[in-house]
């Protein structure tokens, strides 16, 4: 049976027609204006997979910003390294469960999209929490509702069939033993985010 590393890999040359987020750019500078991002922020994306979001971070952060992305599907990662990015980005191949970074070291980290392949979710947000520095914020976001989510996960089958995004509630539990304060949710149709901030 096809692992998940093998599946993105498989899709990557194809995954932003298949999610249509060329015909989606209003949406995705929305999602950008939900996070707070500044000029000069260092900048984590987390699940960057073909790197979508990363030019639109850039212009918020400018060229004073560092901005990474990783994933740990290299075959994502080639599609990121071909977008146009002016000002830069780091792109890394590695897992969530082990971030290779010191502790505290960014303004901001970007779950985009990414949240429901973590096989364990709360690992996944201690690992994210632990790069964040103090007064920094962690966003988790999608382009769909937790139902919604749920039911294209399950609709293609596979390998990602059973990558659920959690109810609102228990990503807001998972969210506090992490480490986060000042939790705040919104899930309603075509979109979901939640942030949380490091004291």
């Amino acid at each position: 049976m096809e692992n998940l590393r093998d599946y993105f890999d498989r899709h990557a040359s194809s995954w932003d027609e298949m999610l249509k987020y060329n015909d989606r750019t209003s949406e995705l500078l929305e999602v950008v204006s939900w996070f707070g991002l500044a000029q000069g922020h260092w900048v984590l994306d987390v699940g960057t997979g073909t790197g979508i979001l990363l030019p639109l971070i850039r212009q918020k952060i400018g060229p004073k910003g560092m901005l990474i992305g990783f994933d740990f599907s290299f075959k994502m990662l080639e599609k990121a390294k071909l977008r146009q990015c002016p000002g830069g980005k780091i792109l890394i191949n590695a897992t969530v469960e082990s971030l290779p970074f010191q502790f505290g070291i960014f303004d901001q980290i970007i779950c985009f999209s990414a949240l429901p392949h973590f096989p364990n979710k709360l690992k996944a947000l201690l690992e994210m929490v632990r790069v964040l520095k103090s007064g920094g914020s962690l966003y988790i976001a999608h382009l769909k509702s937790v139902e919604e989510l749920n039911e294209f996960h399950q609709h293609i089958g596979g390998p990602v069939a059973h990558d659920l995004l959690p109810h609102p509630e228990r990503i807001r539990s998972l969210m506090m033993e992490s480490g986060l304060f000042e939790i705040k949710i919104i899930n309603q149709p075509e979109k979901f985010l939640a942030q949380g901030s490091k004291i």
